[in-house]
């Protein structure tokens, strides 16, 4: 048994033959492929899945921005300004003085 651990060193504790080592080295490539064509697969589909978030990250900024423009331009609409206030004081006669109101020929001086 001493002799045993004596001779370890000085050879290999597994044997392997030829076949054994060719084999490692095809599988190994093999699995370097197909690792590289995996990776670039998932490459484009991370990019595929960035361009669809961007793009519906504009649709719906795009339609915050346009429902904001809508209820910004009705808040406009809905006061009433002095020109209104005025309009409104007039009855309905007065109204259909201004309807056919007619502006005269400014004389020159």
């Amino acid at each position: 048994m001493n002799n045993d651990f004596n001779d370890i060193g000085k050879r290999m504790p597994f044997r392997e033959t030829g076949d054994y080592l060719d084999n490692l080295i095809e599988g190994a490539t093999e699995k370097a492929i197909t690792h590289h064509a995996m990776a670039k697969r998932s490459l484009h589909r991370m990019l595929m899945i960035a361009s669809a978030a961007a793009v519906a990250l504009l649709i719906i900024g795009s339609g915050i921005a346009l429902f904001n423009a809508r209820n910004t331009h009705q808040v406009i609409m809905t006061e009433q300004g002095p020109l209104d206030e005025f309009l409104n004081t007039l009855s309905d006669e007065e109204a259909a003085q201004l309807t056919f109101y007619e502006l005269e020929e400014i004389p020159e001086y």
